[in-house]
């Protein structure tokens, strides 16, 4: 996102990075913990082409990013233009280009993954909590957030088997391993709640917005049996849904 769209200013990554660090955040997000429990360095987005290193891996997300293409620009929405669909796309791309620019040999074979990799490798998503704020930022009624809540996850679906499609048609052996993440409770963000109006006995104890996070666990029961359903189509992938 900062490599298209201009780098997160202080106070981002201030707390641990010393600086801004390529996120909206002000230290590490899950996807850093995740890598640095397995051992590996910090992984660089793919926008990114200074000083990237993918031999260990590669992000595709971007900050502020839906699973529905927005039908507003990022000035005039905040959402990211580069939603799962393209994220997908721009995987294919490396997918393929990463091979062959390996070829060329030299460092190239360190900053690029092995064929192999791909097979083996780890694939996390963690999106869907955008398109509930998209649809509040643009004052949506709650169950009119609730209405479009089933296609973003038949879009959601249908990538995740192409993803796996792609790779099957390119390498005998495709990627097995899916980490796939749920959306919290969204209206408990300070930056959510200061864009909608709130009545005071909407406030549940947690000082949240209750009615609005009801639209959050109806995403992710929707989520639960999307994985399911793809469990039983893609009976040779380990599909793990995190909560």
């Amino acid at each position: 996102m900062s490599a298209a769209f201009g780098q997160a200013p202080p106070t981002n990554g201030l707390s641990y990075f010393g600086g801004p660090a390529g996120s909206y955040c002000d230290g590490r997000l899950v996807i850093d913990f995740i890598a640095q429990s397995l051992g590996l360095p910090y992984l660089s987005a793919f926008l990114d082409s200074v000083g990237s290193n993918f031999g260990h891996g590669a992000n595709f997300a971007t900050a502020a990013s839906t699973i529905r293409p927005q039908s507003t620009t990022l000035n005039q929405g905040g959402f990211s233009p580069i939603s799962l669909n393209v994220q997908y796309y721009e995987f294919h791309d490396f997918v393929v280009r990463s091979q062959v620019v390996r070829k060329r040999g030299g460092v190239f074979e360190t900053l690029m993954p092995k064929e192999k990799d791909f097979s083996s490798a780890l694939y996390t998503f963690d999106i869907g909590q955008n398109d509930l704020t998209a649809g509040y930022f643009l004052n949506m009624s709650k169950d009119e957030v609730k209405a479009y809540v089933p296609d973003a996850l038949n879009q959601f679906q249908t990538i995740i088997q192409a993803s796996i499609s792609s790779l099957n048609d390119i390498y005998n052996e495709g990627g097995r391993y899916f980490w796939i993440h749920n959306t919290g409770p969204v209206v408990c963000l300070p930056y959510v709640m200061e864009c909608i109006p709130v009545l005071a006995g909407q406030i549940d104890e947690y000082g949240c917005y209750s009615p609005f996070n009801e639209v959050a666990q109806f995403f992710n029961q929707g989520l639960k049996k999307t994985v399911e359903q793809l469990r039983k189509d893609l009976v040779d992938a380990a599909i793990t849904y995190v909560d």
